[in-house]
């Protein structure tokens, strides 16, 4: 996203530092929103950072939290009363498995190239170090062919209620609160594997590849 998108669609204040993200992944810093100073952008690691001090293992469950965890779990209810935050961003990458040992990176995003966000929830860890896991939800029909779930999108209105509310059960729902609106989705190279590099080129159609970047007939 670019800084007026930013500015202009979510309201924020947007820092000098900022810069678009196209090849965003777990541990990397990036920009977020919380609840407690939703006017501005912060910049937080994707990954629950306490938890990886005690298990250096690179585990999804360190960067993806279900719904249902935040919704059944004592401790994340109690996040969720404090702790929201939003990952803005136009887009994002699935992987489709399309062999045993194949598969072949896609980017989804809306027809307009919206802004949206996705729910999460954040920590501040012992040394002083912010970071952010993801909400997930069960996969709609389009998403359902490459993974069981999805991120908790939501849209501009929804950011700003799920930011700015306290009522626990208005937050339960616009976790469940599903857009009407398809993505539509390409695929793209396999250098996204490459989580240091990060340029426009990544988001461009290129044919479906494998991770040594020979061409498949599989889309």
């Amino acid at each position: 996203l670019k800084p007026d998108e930013l500015a202009l669609v979510l309201g924020v204040e947007v820092p000098d530092l900022y810069e678009p993200q196209y090849n965003a992944a777990p541990t990397k810093s990036l920009p977020t929103i919380t609840s407690s100073e939703s006017d501005k952008i912060s910049f937080f690691s994707w990954g629950l950072m306490a938890q990886w001090s005690n298990n250096r293992t690179m585990s999804p469950k360190f960067f993806n939290l279900p719904m249902d965890s935040v919704i059944n779990k004592a401790s994340y209810r109690k996040k969720l009363a404090t702790h929201r935050c939003v990952i803005p961003m136009d887009g994002f990458y699935l992987w489709k498995q399309v062999a045993k040992k194949q598969q072949v990176p896609h980017y989804f995003f809306y027809p307009d190239k919206k802004v949206f966000s996705v729910a999460g929830l954040w920590e501040e860890g012992e040394d002083g170090v912010h970071s952010f896991i993801m909400i997930t939800r069960p996969a709609n029909s389009q998403i359902s062919d490459f993974q069981e779930d999805m991120p908790a999108i939501m849209d501009a209105s929804s950011t700003r209620r799920w930011l700015e509310s306290n009522d626990q059960e208005e937050l339960q729902e616009l976790l469940n609160l599903e857009s009407k609106e398809e993505f539509i989705s390409h695929t793209v190279g396999p250098k996204i594997r490459d989580i240091e590099g990060n340029d426009v080129s990544f988001l461009k159609p290129a044919p479906p590849a494998d991770q040594h970047g020979n061409y498949t007939l599989f889309t």
